[in-house]
């Protein structure tokens, strides 16, 4: 039996700005109430992310939560998406008052519309 692994490495993150222009420029909108994806296929082997939290969700405090429990939904979700994708999230108001279970449901609604899940 394979252990599975839940790490986030560096190679799993969008970080430049120009990386997240050409996600936004060049890839579909998943839309949901608490959150937007933004997808974009891409040659590479491993899906990659980039959060987004804007400063009219609240304080660095806040912010700083909502961008850690987004990041920990995506690290144990991460051996169910598809290969070969980059992925922005973005947060929306109403995940500043949503607790770790609902990050993690608004995460795969939005991947499995997004049709991003493997079967």
């Amino acid at each position: 039996m394979q252990k599975k692994k839940y790490t986030l490495k560096k190679i799993n993150r969008l970080k430049s700005r120009k990386s997240f222009q050409c996600v936004y420029g060049k890839g579909r909108t998943v839309v949901d109430g608490m959150s937007v994806f933004y997808i974009l296929a891409d040659q590479g082997d491993d899906v990659k992310i980039g959060l987004a939290v804007g400063k009219k969700l609240g304080c660095a405090v806040v912010r700083n939560r909502v961008k850690r429990r987004m990041r920990e939904a995506f690290r144990m979700h991460r051996a169910e998406l598809k290969k070969g994708y980059h992925i922005v999230w973005v947060a929306r108001r109403k995940l500043t008052k949503a607790d770790y279970r609902t990050f993690e449901r608004v995460f795969l609604r939005l991947a499995k519309r997004a049709a991003l899940l493997q079967e």
